[in-house]
């Protein structure tokens, strides 16, 4: 399962909650189901693109799902001004947090975020930070798919991509489609 969110997206972060940390918890720890994130930033949140480098950064570190966590779990305060640091530092040690940090912030100049003309992110940058080749490049795969609002999924099952989805679902629907597939 590939999903592509934005940090800031409401219904990005009620998917979170109500079915992948669950989803997470069952069917990825014991190995059903292989879950692949993917960042599309939304250009209409305005630290979307910072958190998205957050996060990658945290991955880079091995603290992924801790950083997720807390940027879902907070999405109301650190929205408000922006303010990921704080609660990115308290999901973790503090060595783990200064690493995480250091490449976080080794971009002096605005976050990356999808456009809606579908063109490249990087294009209006000269030197782009290495994290944001990696957000640019989730972006460009959600061009393909197309993803046209967050979260959006697309299972593949057996070598077949089936449709895109959209929006919420929760863990019990999604449970039951899984273990339908997973039966076959």
């Amino acid at each position: 399962m590939e999903v592509f969110t934005d940090y800031q997206c409401p219904s990005c972060r009620s998917l979170f909650e109500q079915t992948l940390r669950p989803m997470i918890a069952d069917y990825v720890a014991s190995g059903k189901v292989y879950l692949m994130h993917h960042d599309f930033p939304l250009s209409g949140h305005m630290y979307s693109g910072q958190a998205a480098r957050w996060a990658n950064a945290a991955a880079r570190v091995g603290e992924f799902p801790a950083v997720e966590a807390a940027l879902y779990d907070n999405q109301g305060a650190w929205e408000t001004d922006g303010n990921i640091a704080k609660y990115i530092s308290a999901a973790m040690s503090a060595v783990d947090f200064k690493r995480v940090e250091t490449l976080a912030m080794s971009c002096d100049y605005p976050a990356i975020t999808s456009r809606l003309d579908g063109s490249d992110p990087l294009a209006q940058m000269a030197h782009p930070c290495a994290l944001d080749r990696y957000i640019a490049q989730d972006i460009q795969m959600g061009y393909h798919i197309p993803v046209q609002a967050t979260p959006t999924y697309v299972i593949t099952h057996n070598g077949q991509r089936l449709p895109a989805g959209s929006g919420v679902v929760s863990w019990p629907i999604l449970k039951q489609f899984f273990d339908s597939l997973l039966s076959q």
